[in-house]
């Protein structure tokens, strides 16, 4: 212990005669290490720490598939909810909320008006799935789950607190709802603090008026599914019963089914999904290549301030000190500069959490849960300690064996031979470079891929474009029949007309929804007239839209063919359809699709089940026209087989209105809003947004993930090129001798030039040849990342090579203008 402190003191000093060199390692790794402490606690907080429920490794989620038609997860109906529930030997339990549009967010009744809350229909078993019990009161009870079950409510710590005031007789208290009806609740029940599953929730009400027994259509996939597996199942070994059970179903009901698999997902999985997780763990490798360099940058440091104390060794040596003991005195240095720049790097990370937290928090799952606990601090020790053997070990090793006949002599210069004539500083360059030019050549990759997403062509024109997302639900229209009444339709009507007369509106539409995501999609079946399906994968699908005349007017999407919807296109017409180009290719190859007819669901048998009534199945539609495709939001940009369906045929609780406008409108979401409240001033306010902001919404992941990469590779950058100019500098003030003497014989001014830059150049172009090659090998992890660019595109891999040469270049011409202006007196002088 007490040669350990003597170390630590000894080391101190030594720090504190050389403050520059000091300064400029604890800066240099509190880079390296604070980026790696950054990016763990995000890591830990969204891959590696378990989700909040009791063994939440048995929680999977379960949804229909069919790899025949490229459907990897699609929500589940009614019925096959029930026979997986019956059929199963690998579950313990199982559950389901509503997850179709417009049933995960509430209208909340108060006295200070109508807000919107995300909430769900839940099954009983959720919260017995997940294992979670209620701060206060109970959950539901089975009986619950039946048709227009017992009106009560849970309600989340967090509304407890803001809503109620945290009001410890809260429940029995009630709670109206307006959505689908107005309705009320009784609260029975609180949850603990932070349970806010599925996607924030704060209101969970009963899943009876959507009960999975009602009717036998399979075709209505309106459920989210969640499991718990049994002891000792794994997903994979669930995965090939409940396909299984759903092949058997699916050849059972040949017509009725999307899905004739299952997909098994883990629920961390599906919480934050393949791409966040694949997108984590690069920008992990990608710090670390950060703190390679660093530490390459480091060695050399220690390299060149080895050399200045080749003497100091030698006399140690000389006196009867070991090697070990040597090589234990510079660890120590090393040790105290890396946890100088951990101590530096957590301050660092701390306010890069906050940031990232701040801009990408509400797009990444978990990420809210990101902060410098105890595990971050552990890993950071813990990094402090290899870094420093990293940066530290091969340095002390070369130092530590001096000459010692000629460095106890006078000249300084004939102690340095030793560490002159080492390879291991260029090799150390090589490696920053080889390593910058990797993570560049992933910055430039993901930058093309950023650029390619902007400049997609998405099918329609999103500038000058508002959208008004509304809510009638509030107006207690819960049938169809009072949705497709006069009455909410004219309210629409009076909306769109009102909006339409102010200055600078060219058009006005409505639509039962914005453009979305793909991920958001419910595919829905759909019946071609005389055309039979065999099986459940030959079963067509697509994506409806109720659209009002002036819809593809509105959003710039061009007729192809035969005509666009009209005002006399309403429920009391017959019904019509207006496809696009994806869907005729698909479904009406080298035909006309004009004229033919299609349906929405299940065609098969009359009236319904048991009934003598009239035949109540969807009604056939007319196809009118072709219109062009338009592409889906999101990172992936796919066309989808799209149908739209007049508006007034197909009205919705939630109708989303879309605004054209010229350049210099002066309409504004106020203004927008106050024509709403004009007509109905008990409506919610409404959801506005420029077609552009949703746009760049969509984009937000890639963004992010661009962003970060640039920076990462900026500072890449920045350290290589620090590489090069320390290595050259370095050559240069030991070369300055000989320098002189080539003057001194007639070389010129560009020959020092040349041959000093060509020294740096010459480890550059090893640097880039090598990263080129772990380039190839590596980038190709980018590729489900990427978009519109290959990871082995040849000019993003020639634009970084150059751009890494060129700084390179600029790195060895300070020091090698400064070697070309070597006075040959002084420097034949110079020892």
């Amino acid at each position: 212990m007490g040669a350990l402190i003597q170390d630590l003191k000894y080391g101190l000093r030594m720090l504190a005669k050389s403050p520059g060199f000091t300064a400029v390692a604890v800066l240099t790794l509190a880079l390296g290490i604070g980026a790696n402490t950054a990016i763990f606690s995000v890591v830990n907080a969204v891959l590696l720490r378990p989700l909040p429920y009791h063994d939440p490794d048995r929680l999977v989620m379960l949804w229909e598939r069919s790899p025949a038609k490229g459907i990897g997860q699609e929500t589940v109906t009614g019925p096959d909810f029930i026979d997986w529930r019956q059929q199963n030997h690998v579950l313990a339990s199982i559950a389901y909320w509503a997850g179709f549009p417009g049933s995960t967010e509430f209208n909340l009744v108060g006295a200070q008006g109508t807000r919107k809350v995300a909430g769900i229909y839940a099954s009983s078993a959720l919260f017995s799935v997940l294992g979670v019990k209620p701060l206060m009161g109970r959950t539901f009870l089975p009986e619950e789950d039946n048709y227009q079950g017992n009106r009560v409510a849970l309600v989340s710590h967090e509304l407890w607190q803001n809503r109620f005031g945290s009001d410890p007789h809260v429940l029995g208290r009630t709670l109206t709802v307006d959505s689908y009806g107005r309705r009320n609740y009784t609260i029975v029940g609180v949850m603990p603090p932070g349970f806010r599953f599925p996607n924030r929730c704060d209101l969970w009400l009963p899943a009876g008026w959507i009960d999975v027994h009602l009717g036998e259509r399979r075709s209505g996939h309106w459920y989210c599914v969640i499991a718990r597996l049994k002891p000792g199942v794994a997903p994979d070994q669930a995965q090939p019963e409940m396909s299984a059970i759903q092949a058997r179903i699916a050849k059972e009901h040949p017509i009725d089914l999307i899905g004739d698999a299952v997909a098994v997902v883990p629920l961390l999985d599906q919480t934050i999904g393949q791409s966040l997780r694949a997108t984590l763990l690069i920008l992990w490798g990608v710090v670390a290549c950060i703190l390679l360099i660093a530490c390459a940058n480091l060695a050399n440091l220690l390299l060149a301030r080895g050399a200045g104390r080749q003497k100091e060794i030698a006399v140690r040596l000389a006196v009867g000190a070991s090697r070990w003991r040597v090589v234990r005195q510079l660890l120590t240095e090393s040790i105290l500069l890396a946890l100088g720049g951990g101590l530096l790097g957590v301050v660092g990370s701390i306010w890069a959490l906050r940031l990232l937290v701040g801009i990408a928090g509400s797009q990444i799952p978990r990420l809210q849960e990101a902060k410098m606990d105890g595990t971050s601090l552990a890993f950071t020790v813990g990094l402090c300690l290899i870094t420093a053997l990293l940066f530290g070990l091969a340095p002390a090793w070369q130092i530590s064996k001096p000459d010692l006949n000629s460095t106890l002599k006078e000249a300084n210069r004939s102690g340095n031979a030793q560490l002159e004539r080492s390879h291991l500083r260029p090799l150390l360059v090589i490696l920053e470079v080889a390593l910058s030019l990797v993570l560049l050549m992933g910055a430039g990759l993901m930058t093309r891929s950023f650029v390619s997403r902007l400049q997609i062509d998405r099918g329609f024109q999103p500038d000058h474009l508002l959208t008004a997302e509304l809510d009638f639900s509030v107006s207690g229209f819960t049938t169809w029949v009072e949705l497709t009444s006069t009455r909410p339709q004219v309210t629409l009507k009076q909306i769109m007309e009102r909006i339409r007369n102010d200055p600078g509106v060219v058009s006005v539409a409505a639509a039962n929804e914005l453009p979305r995501d793909v991920d958001q999609g419910l595919a829905s079946p759909i019946v071609i007239e005389n055309r039979p399906s065999a099986t459940s994968a030959e079963y067509p699908t697509a994506d409806f839209a109720g659209v009002s005349p002036d819809y593809f007017r509105t959003l710039g999407i061009p007729l192809l063919e035969g005509r666009a919807f009209t005002e006399d296109d309403i429920y009391e017409t017959p019904w019509v359809a207006i496809i696009n180009q994806t869907m005729a290719g698909r479904y009406f190859p080298n035909q006309n699709p004009i004229g033919k007819r299609l349906a929405l669901g299940d065609r098969k048998n009359p009236g319904q089940p048991g009934s003598n009534g009239p035949d109540t199945r969807p009604p056939w539609k007319d196809i009118v026209g072709v219109v062009a495709d338009t592409k889906t939001l999101g990172a992936r940009a796919e066309t989808m087989p799209e149908v739209y369906v007049p508006y007034w045929q197909w009205p919705m609780q939630s109708p989303a209105l879309l605004v054209r406008t010229t350049s210099n409108a002066a309409l504004s979401a106020a203004a927008i809003s106050s024509e709403i409240r004009a007509v109905n001033k008990n409506l919610p306010p409404p959801v506005i947004q420029s077609m552009d902001e949703i746009l760049a919404d969509s984009v937000a992941q890639p963004r992010y993930q661009t962003i970060l990469l640039d920076l990462f590779g900026i500072a890449a950058l920045v350290l290589a090129a620090v590489g090069v100019y320390g290595v050259i500098s370095y050559s240069v003030a030991q070369r300055t001798h000989e320098i002189g003497i080539r003057m001194a014989l007639g070389a010129g001014k560009s020959d020092v030039l040349r041959m000093v830059a060509g020294q740096g150049l010459k480890l550059a172009l090893i640097g880039v040849a090598i990263g080129i090659a772990g380039a190839l090998a590596l980038t190709r992890f980018l590729s489900s990342l990427l978009y519109g660019v290959k990871p082995t595109d040849p000019l993003t891999f020639v634009a970084v090579s150059l751009i890494l040469i060129i700084v390179a270049l600029l790195a060895c011409y300070i020091p090698a203008r400064r070697a070309a202006e070597v006075d040959p007196m002084v420097a034949l002088r110079y020892e």
